[in-house]
């Protein structure tokens, strides 16, 4: 009997699978959006149960593509956007909207851990930074703010373990996730900080037992069964955060293996043995081998994000005209930049839409337009916007090298963003790395049936994820490209430093 596997990766704005054989082969993929919530400047938010629902989505999709017998499926892993905050009661019902990795709500609640560890000791405990993104800070956050949904809540969960306990009814934590729920997760010993977490008043009860991302977490309940077309008894691995799935989909299994993930949000991953953590910047245990490796990222707010608020902001009508003719809307964008020169001829974006992660730390931050004249088109609003978000990278990117972080050449390159050829050679020049690109590539999808077929036992390690590799194309860093954005990345830098304390007046006046 043929094995298959199936791997589903939640993102930020939409979900994806495939189904694939133990050759790699896929036979069935599919994605579909979902509903992004804003309530208030800063404040981005999901309904739980809209993950469920694309989930079932998905499965039914792929399950009718690929025409596979679902008794065949060995194995299902599942990632998703991290760090979340979904509160659910004691039968896995969500109890509100959950903040997202995005969500920037809750500063005081970091005050607050501030008066109790000052966040060396906090980056001592899990290598991340103190700041409103952490899942803890986000329990925090509810606590103080829905004490009755709090008290009431059974666990808190993270998207990818929220679908985990829905298709098996168990309540666990993958490696991966806990890594950026953060605080009080050591990190090198893996295990929650009891003596924190009772410090900080938070119900320990409420966080739930940490596997490895690849151990069997359980089997596909007969109710889950019915609701989404999977086989009762179906293996299901605890599961990861989406960028690590995607990295390990790239093929970076090994210490100084790099790989770039262009999604709704910007991920430069490094994996490393070595407990050597880089201030500023992300540490995630790696899907590939969490008992072990560790990796570094550089995880900006916004990257593939941006072309998508212009086109959801500025050309919703064109976008509906172009789905109707079969156009791709993000194609005459690109077409239209790869007209401008290196620089957008003065015009600078900094990318900051949602705040700022790695290395800003920057919940107030907003964007800015730069150099803006009547000389400028759309096609230098898409390259600024291209160009922006590379900085961003390319920023932390210099903060590795200095810390002699050692990153392989070349990186791979893949998901949204990166189906632009121009976006690539862009992040070439300006990163100044190879970069070899997976036309095929299924990032974090593909991750999840590596994982899903370590777990199941169908592979023998992760490193079958280096034999589904199939590079189409790699670019090559032009020095003069690279000497222009140099300057340009100069004057980036700068601005941001120049008008960094007029967020925090800005977020006074908006917030009253």
């Amino acid at each position: 009997m043929a094995k298959y596997l199936v791997g589903c990766d939640i993102g930020t704005s939409g979900a994806k699978a495939v189904i694939a054989d133990e050759e790699g082969r896929i036979y069935g993929s599919y994605y579909v959006e979902y509903p992004l919530y804003s309530p208030r400047a800063g404040w981005f938010e999901h309904n739980p149960n809209d993950y469920w629902e694309v989930f079932k989505k998905n499965m039914q999709s792929i399950l009718k593509q690929s025409r596979v017998d679902p008794s065949e499926i060995v194995g299902v892993s599942v990632s998703a956007c991290s760090p979340c905050c979904i509160l659910v009661d004691r039968e896995g019902n969500p109890l509100k909207n959950s903040p997202i990795w995005m969500d920037r709500r809750a500063q005081k609640e970091c005050d607050f851990v501030r008066n109790y560890y000052d966040d060396d000791k906090i980056f001592e405990i899990c290598a991340n930074p103190l700041d409103p993104h952490s899942g803890a800070i986000k329990l925090l956050w509810e606590k103080n703010n829905n004490p009755e949904l709090y008290k009431k809540a059974y666990k808190m969960l993270n998207p990818a373990n929220f679908i985990t306990m829905k298709l098996t009814g168990e309540f666990v934590t993958d490696y991966s996730n806990a890594s950026l729920i953060g605080i009080f997760f050591d990190i090198v010993k893996r295990e929650w900080r009891t003596d924190m977490i009772e410090r900080l008043g938070i119900d320990a009860e409420k966080l739930t037992r940490l596997v490895p991302c690849h151990e069997i977490a359980g089997e596909v309940t007969k109710k889950a069964s019915e609701e989404c077309g999977l086989c009762p008894g179906t293996l299901v691995m605890a599961g990861s955060v989406d960028c690590n799935a995607a990295w390990l989909g790239n093929g970076a299994t090994h210490p100084e293996d790099a790989s770039f993930v262009m999604g709704t949000a910007g991920a430069l991953g490094v994996v490393h043995k070595e407990p050597r953590f880089t201030k500023s910047l992300t540490t995630i245990i790696h899907t590939a081998d969490s008992q072990t490796l560790y990796t570094t990222l550089a995880g900006t707010s916004s990257c593939g994000g941006l072309l998508r608020y212009l086109r959801d902001t500025f050309t919703e009508r064109e976008n509906e005209i172009c789905n109707r003719e079969g156009k791709d809307i993000y194609d005459i964008f690109s077409e239209e930049a790869a007209s401008i020169p290196a620089g957008a001829e003065g015009l600078i974006v900094l990318p900051y839409l949602s705040g700022e992660r790695t290395p800003l730390w920057n919940p107030n931050a907003r964007g800015m337009v730069f150099g803006l004249s009547f000389s400028h088109k759309r096609g230098h609003w898409v390259r600024a916007m291209m160009e922006g978000a590379i900085y961003a990278i390319y920023h932390c990117l210099k903060i590795m090298q200095e810390n002699h972080l050692p990153v392989s050449n070349p990186i791979l390159v893949s998901e949204g963003g990166a189906k632009s050829e121009l976006w690539r050679q862009i992040a070439s020049d300006i990163l100044n790395v190879d970069l070899n690109y997976m036309k095929e590539a299924k990032g974090a999808p593909m991750g999840n049936v590596i994982n899903a077929g370590v777990g199941a036992g169908v592979f023998g390690s992760f490193d079958v994820a280096k034999t589904f590799i199939k590079v189409d194309k790699t670019h090559h860093p032009v020095p003069e490209q690279h000497a222009i954005y140099e300057e340009y990345y100069t004057i980036y830098r700068k601005l941001y430093e120049d008008i960094k304390s007029n967020y925090d007046i800005l977020s006074r006046m908006r917030n009253g």
